[in-house]
């Protein structure tokens, strides 16, 4: 209180200051980016991993996830799984659902 009687507070005009408001601002913005940063799966390297059941292969097959996208809601990584041995050996690119991969 000053000796005029009146009641001085540290706002400004604009009640909060743009300072903090610029601040606040710039809060929110960074943590919304690590948000979409950890569910943003398009920037993973490549990773291996075991396939199940991929196309005209049952089982569990070694492979390797080169990159994700969401389709109707859910994670499908597009996975290159080598099946066979030597000549008889073929390989797959195919867009397989999250829950036919698993980490090695």
């Amino acid at each position: 209180m000053c000796s005029n009687g009146v009641i001085m507070t540290s706002m400004g005009s604009g009640g909060w200051g743009r300072r903090d408001a610029a601040r606040s601002v710039d809060a929110f913005r960074d943590v919304r980016q690590a948000e979409q940063a950890r569910n943003d799966r398009s920037r993973l390297p490549p990773r291996h991993c075991w396939v199940l059941n991929p196309p005209s292969a049952p089982g569990r097959w070694p492979g390797l996830v080169v990159e994700w996208r969401t389709a109707g809601g859910h994670w499908e990584g597009r996975v290159v799984v080598v099946l066979g041995r030597g000549r008889d050996a073929a390989v797959l690119d195919v867009w397989m659902r999250e829950e036919q991969l698993t980490p090695v």
